[in-house]
């Protein structure tokens, strides 16, 4: 198996989750490779620190493949060198832009500069996989946000974002003349699906998307309980109607891969301020396969959505590994699956 997004923060962060950690749990489940974002403290956004990320995982000596998104700006400078490092380095598997904000401080929410960082894109013909965190700013709510009511970061945050960030997203990159693949990281709505479906009759570009564990298999209900918090991730839970919805379009393979959003913090990091988004995900992936399986999943679905899929989307060729059935949740100081 392949995850095409984790969290690996080595930098101001590293206490959260390392490089050399994070390969080894990888190894350890049996993981082919593990693509890493670029939302670090602080970002990787330059050369110089895409060679410093690669060099940590090289000093890990680990047998699971590393690959690393660069970090976008509207920089058309930084644009430009973060595209020459995808040329330059196998390793460097994508771009990366937060049309959104998540963790960190990578966000470009103005269409003005969405639309500038795809117009130097094109220029740049880049023809490589651009992941998109898709929410759209204008439409959240952040006055309905109280921790005291963990389900309000669903209602802060509602659905109408990301399918307006993902209806804006293909809008400009149609009329900037967007060459590569657009990819919609992290798809939490089955009209999410449906949007993208629609697109594909008529544009010149590839758009992909992938599913996390935690929207197929966690719902905004399960934030009622008492420690609802560690649930809090971007974008967020949905209705067990689109958690539903989602694990049937996935086994339809109408969604072309699953990746984890691995995102470790600490406990006290999501209980208190500042109430982190995100958990850890690469345990869970065994339970996930048996889930699929028992689903009705056969093995070669599962070779697609976990492996050949991201391959012939990436344009790499990594052999793959079967996936170990261990759980690994003591690696990491909670476990966000424990109730399902």
């Amino acid at each position: 198996m392949i995850d095409p997004h984790v969290h690996l923060r080595d930098g101001e962060q590293r206490y959260k989750e390392s490089i050399r950690h994070g390969l080894a749990v990888a190894e350890k489940l049996g993981l082919a490779a593990v693509f890493d974002m670029p939302n670090t403290s602080p970002p990787i956004l330059d050369r110089a620190s895409i060679l410093a990320r690669l060099d940590r995982a090289k000093e890990a000596n680990s047998s699971v493949f590393y690959g690393l998104y660069g970090g976008l700006t509207k920089d058309p400078e930084q644009i430009k060198e973060a595209v020459a490092c995808t040329r330059e380095f196998e390793q460097v598997v994508g771009l990366k832009l937060f049309a959104g904000k998540s963790t960190g401080d990578l966000s470009i929410p103005d269409t003005v500069s969405q639309k500038l960082v795809f117009d130097s894109l094109a220029k740049k013909n880049y023809t490589g996989l651009l992941a998109i965190h898709c929410e759209n700013e204008a439409d959240f709510i952040p006055g309905l946000w109280d921790p005291a009511r963990p389900i309000s970061h669903c209602e802060a945050r509602p659905p109408l974002a990301e399918l307006n960030s993902i209806s804006k997203m293909i809008y400009l990159a149609k009329i900037t003349g967007f060459k590569g693949t657009l990819h919609v990281a992290h798809i939490s709505l089955p009209e999410s699906i449906e949007l993208l479906e629609q697109a594909r009759e008529s544009i010149n570009f590839t758009l992909s998307c992938g599913v996390t564990p935690h929207h197929l298999l966690l719902h905004d209900n399960m934030m009622k309980k008492s420690d609802g918090l560690l649930l809090k991730m971007n974008p967020p839970l949905r209705s067990q109607n689109a958690q539903k919805a989602l694990l049937k379009m996935l086994l339809e393979e109408r969604i072309n891969w699953v990746e984890s959003d691995h995102a470790p913090h600490l406990r006290s990091e999501k209980l208190n301020p500042p109430y982190a988004s995100g958990i850890p995900g690469l345990p869970i992936l065994p339970k996930l396969i048996a889930i699929l399986k028992s689903k009705g999943a056969s093995p070669e679905l599962l070779d697609r959505i976990t492996h050949l899929n991201i391959c012939k989307t990436y344009g790499l060729d990594i052999k793959n590994r079967p996936i170990i059935d261990i759980e690994l949740f003591n690696e990491y100081e909670f476990n966000a699956y424990e109730k399902i």
